[in-house]
């Protein structure tokens, strides 16, 4: 099994990538972890400073449309260059592990040739309101080994009592009057949309690999809202 990196920051939405650029400046360059990540490659300093760069650029990009274009090009090829860097020095340091690839703000993945154990849940990161609160993105840790990620979105506080789930098939008793929404796909990113503010939601997540469906992974329960 090798441990390593994933750079699908590459081609991920802006809202995830300034996600992970945050994640990065408090994980690999917080002044708490400086004993983890000796002499970076990029001195915190430089790293602040391509974030400054590219977040100006987008926001110029926004507001003036298609004359910003190439500057933010630029820019966002620049912070590339730069997380890119600091995915190798990463993967470079010695007794590299999941949990210091988590705490350096980067996603972590094992490749093996085969997967023959079904991984655990992954772990709910942040939840991040859009649109007024009626549409809501989660953003999850990666789970090792894991090949795709479902989420199951319960309207209310909990699931009904004797919902069984079993292998990513979930079987919720007859005439429970209960709203359920399903994401299942390969990121790990889910956005959910026409929830009702003021109303109570809680997300349970499972991945799965070619092995089989996790078990279900302890519930978040959140009131959609504006704020």
């Amino acid at each position: 099994m090798k441990l390593f990196i994933l750079n699908d920051y590459h081609v991920s939405t802006k809202l995830h990538y300034n996600t992970l650029l945050t994640r990065i400046t408090n994980g690999l360059y917080g002044t708490a972890n400086t004993a983890s990540f000796p002499l970076p490659t990029i001195i915190k300093t430089a790293f602040a400073q391509l974030v400054t760069d590219y977040r100006y650029a987008n926001n110029e990009h926004e507001a003036g449309g298609v004359d910003e274009k190439p500057a933010y090009d630029a820019a966002l090829t620049a912070m590339n260059g730069g997380l890119d860097t600091m995915k190798d020095y990463v993967e470079t340091l010695p007794h590299l592990t999941l949990d210091l690839i988590n705490l350096s703000g980067f996603t972590p993945n094992k490749q093996s040739t085969t997967a023959s154990v079904v991984p655990e849940p992954q772990v709910l990161r942040e939840i991040v309101r859009l649109t007024g609160g009626t549409t809501m993105t989660f953003d999850y840790e990666a789970a090792d080994g894991a090949e795709f990620y479902d989420t199951y979105l319960v309207e209310g506080s909990a699931l009904p009592a004797g919902t069984v789930f079993s292998n990513g098939v979930m079987d919720i008793p007859k005439n429970e009057n209960v709203r359920v929404m399903h994401n299942g796909t390969k990121q790990r990113f889910k956005t959910y949309h026409n929830l009702t503010i003021g109303q109570a939601y809680t997300i349970f997540p499972c991945s799965g690999n070619s092995a089989g469906v996790s078990s279900l992974g302890v519930g978040t329960t959140f009131i959609a809202s504006t704020n």
